[in-house]
């Protein structure tokens, strides 16, 4: 199940298909979900408590992979860095305990 859509991603950086197109926001979507379920170590869905608030994270995620996709300039650079540090924020609060990346060994 997609977490966000194209046009959910679209309304929030404002780009249009003639600027990112179709196929690179699919990729740029499913790179964001699979780093909010490897970073959380769930996979989610809809009949979750915080099913809106992992819906936020992965739109505030995949913005910030829109603006690394894009040529670099200090504009670009401090969009990506802003949306990404919201995301992770947001994401830090639903960790599954002892899972994602810094699993405990």
């Amino acid at each position: 199940m997609a977490y966000i859509t194209k046009e959910e991603l679209r309304n929030l950086t404002g780009f249009t298909d003639t600027e990112i197109n179709d196929s690179q926001l699919d990729q740029i979507i499913t790179d964001a979900e699979n780093l909010v379920n490897a970073y959380t170590g769930k996979s989610w869905s809809s009949s979750d408590s915080n099913y809106s608030k992992i819906q936020t994270a992965t739109r505030f995620l995949a913005a910030s992979l829109v603006y690394e996709s894009l040529p670099s300039t200090p504009e670009t650079e401090q969009k990506a860095e802003r949306y990404n540090e919201k995301a992770m924020t947001m994401l830090k609060s639903m960790r599954v305990m002892d899972s994602g990346p810094l699993k405990s060994v």
